[in-house]
């Protein structure tokens, strides 16, 4: 017998089956199935055509199954079983019992968010798993596009590409970081833009071509800075100032805890800097989605708790 094209199959046609096979009479099927006695005798015709197979056979007063039709009862009820359960459950997600696993795109610095996030989420759903993707720029949003991640947290585009949907969470002011007792610090010097260019920088590379906030308004100011090392994270740059006379600017909001825990001391940034927004993007997809749903506000309070409000206009 040639094999039955998978695609062709009917699911009225296998609940039709089912029924059918647990009532072996056609008058009893057709009313559970709400059917008239011909309808029910025309699937099981077709029914019949399409496995190739009799399936139920008459014999004296009622019917019985051929073997092929027993072969297929116990299977054909647990999959529609099955079906009808994942269908009942669509709309709803309990974190109490979960264990889905969520992937978060984002860059290395927003990273330090995770144990916060990773806490928030097994307080409400214990098996539950985060994984991470470090991601930046059009990259993240081409994963979001292809569902290799559910949801990015980083800076927020000017415009999300179509499909895409943008939260914005708050924001982030720069702030630099330098070690304790560097001698631009001592006691009588003051703290000025001249004071912090005189001493190198570490940068980040963040893979964009041009100059980032910073060296744009350093030039803007009309000066120069020494740059002693560009880093190939965020994260790096913190251990490289604890152990030199380097600064470092980056987004407070997300340093704070890394700087205290190295003994880090803290300053304004001699300069006037924009504030940047912080935004958690998904593909539009995905809004409905309960489960989703409750990723995203999780992934945005414990954002929100460390970013710093936007300014209302």
């Amino acid at each position: 017998m040639a094999p039955i094209d998978a695609s062709a199959l009917d699911l009225n046609l296998l609940t039709a089956l089912d029924v059918l096979l647990a009532e072996r009479n056609v008058t009893r099927a057709a009313r559970k199935l709400g059917l008239t006695q011909s309808s029910a005798s025309h699937a099981l015709a077709r029914l019949r055509d399409m496995l190739g197979d009799p399936l139920l056979v008459r014999e004296g007063r009622g019917m019985v199954p051929t073997p092929r039709a027993e072969a297929l009862a116990a299977p054909l009820r647990r999959a529609l079983t099955e079906l009808r359960r994942v269908v009942a459950t669509e709309g709803g997600f309990d974190p109490a019992t979960s264990s889905r696993t969520f992937t978060l795109g984002c860059p290395d610095l927003v990273m330090s968010l995770l144990p916060e996030l990773v806490a928030a989420l097994a307080a409400g759903a214990p098996h539950v798993r985060l994984d991470t993707v470090l991601s930046t720029g059009l990259e993240s949003l081409a994963a979001l596009g292809a569902g290799a991640v559910d949801a990015v947290l980083g800076p927020a585009p000017e415009q999300p590409p179509s499909g895409l949907a943008s939260r914005v969470l708050g924001g982030v002011a720069h702030v630099v970081l330098a070690r304790k007792g560097h001698p631009a610090l001592a006691r009588g010097k003051r703290w000025t833009l001249d004071a912090w260019l005189s001493y190198p920088h570490v940068v980040v590379r963040t893979g964009s071509a041009g100059p980032g906030a910073i060296g744009l308004a350093i030039a803007r100011a009309g000066k120069e800075r020494t740059i002693g090392m560009t880093a190939p994270s965020f994260l790096v740059a913190p251990f490289v100032v604890a152990e030199t006379d380097f600064f470092y600017a980056g987004p407070r909001e997300l340093l704070t805890s890394l700087a205290r825990s190295l003994g880090l001391v803290t300053l304004d940034v001699p300069l006037s800097l924009p504030q940047i927004p912080v935004a958690l993007l998904w593909h539009e997809r995905m809004t409905a989605d309960p489960g989703h749903t409750w990723f995203r506000e999780r992934l945005a309070a414990v954002a929100r708790s460390r970013l710093t409000r936007r300014r209302q206009g």
